[in-house]
């Protein structure tokens, strides 16, 4: 039985989440849970940031498959956001 191999793409949105959550976390977190959410928003930001970037096709800075800025830029909003909304 082999192992299912994760896409190159899929990879990196979930390590930039990770490192971005963390980021956001270590400047405006309070508890735990501030981190796993940050962290979710994150990737969930830098995910939807992929598919809009994809969607409109902008090549800002593209790297291979990946939109660096886009994707960047639209989970920081989504942190700036929920950490806005959350008080």
């Amino acid at each position: 039985m082999s192992i299912p191999m994760i896409p190159p793409a899929i990879a990196i949105i979930f390590v930039l989440g990770i490192v971005f959550g963390s980021l956001f976390y270590l400047w405006k977190g309070r508890t735990w849970s501030d981190l796993l959410l940050f962290i979710f928003v994150a990737i969930f930001g830098f995910a939807i940031g992929q598919l809009i970037a994809a969607m409109l096709q902008l090549n800002v800075l593209k790297i291979g498959q990946m939109h660096w800025i886009e994707g960047a830029l639209f989970a920081w909003l989504l942190m700036l956001a929920i950490a806005w909304l959350k008080g």
